[in-house]
């Protein structure tokens, strides 16, 4: 036996295993919580699949512009992907609220240049830009919230939407990723066209949205030798100087953008 050990009393083990226990009754009450939850709602889209199929791309009394059929049609399919198993965290609905904002002047088309002002009232926007800059670090939900506005634009109103991937193999699975969200929301019977670079799919106002998905490459250069002296220079450690000079060769940044 090992002296540098420490003496555990036997109480500290049956803690442990009594812990153990109470995390695994846990997950099991939770995993019935959330079977018993898809099934409850599983029902309900059943009841209610035909009336949302109707109301998509129809335009309803309450809508003052045909933008707002449009806007109404977007809102619709992405609560349909949170209803489905993809429920978007509050850093997803924050991009999609600014990708509805850039994407008014394509939702309302030409009644965007003359009632602007009415729109944003009437939807509550105070600024619509034209850009949207997202910078998160990794696994904050970048490239699925990308893929998941995508479809629900396509099928939303006939438009083309291009998106730029750093990579060749990128932009496939970026591409692939929307196909799955599409033969999610069961829009499989309203592709017309997929191949490795664009997917083409009917719209809920009868019009043809074209999806592309391109690569590009996307470098990013730090000069931070630029600024200083040789001899504030000789105080950075060697590392540190090494790395910095091979940060343009090496150093490449996931811009995923995509424009309308």
């Amino acid at each position: 036996m090992d002296a540098t050990l420490p003496h555990l009393h036997p109480h500290v083990f049956d803690e442990f295993e009594l812990h153990a226990q109470r995390l695994r009754a846990a997950t099991r009450e939770r995993q019935k919580r959330i079977q018993m939850r898809a099934a409850a709602l599983e029902n309900e889209d059943d009841n209610n699949n035909g009336d949302v199929e109707e109301r998509l791309g129809q335009r309803h009394p309450t809508d003052r512009f045909e933008g707002d059929t449009n806007l109404r049609t977007l809102r619709t399919l992405l609560c349909k992907i949170d209803n489905r198993g993809y429920e978007r965290s509050p850093h997803q609905l924050q991009f999609h609220s600014a990708f509805e904002r850039c994407t008014a002047r394509v939702i309302y088309k030409k009644e965007w240049s003359t009632s602007r002002h009415d729109i944003m009232m009437r939807n509550g926007w105070n600024k619509c830009s034209s850009e949207v800059l997202i910078s998160t670090p990794r696994r904050f939900g970048k490239t699925f919230s990308i893929a998941i506005f995508t479809a629900c634009l396509a099928l939303s109103l006939g438009c083309e939407v291009v998106v730029f991937s750093p990579a060749r193999r990128a932009s496939r699975k970026l591409l692939e990723r929307i196909v799955e969200f599409l033969r999610l929301l069961d829009a499989e019977q309203q592709i017309v066209e997929y191949n490795q670079e664009q997917c083409r799919v009917k719209s809920y106002d009868g019009k043809t949205s074209l999806i592309r998905s391109f690569p590009s490459k996307v470098g990013v250069r730090k000069r931070l030798q630029s600024k200083m002296s040789r001899r504030d220079t000789n105080k950075i450690p060697y590392q540190t100087r090494r790395r910095n000079r091979m940060a343009p060769r090496t150093k490449y940044a996931l811009v995923t953008t995509f424009a309308i």
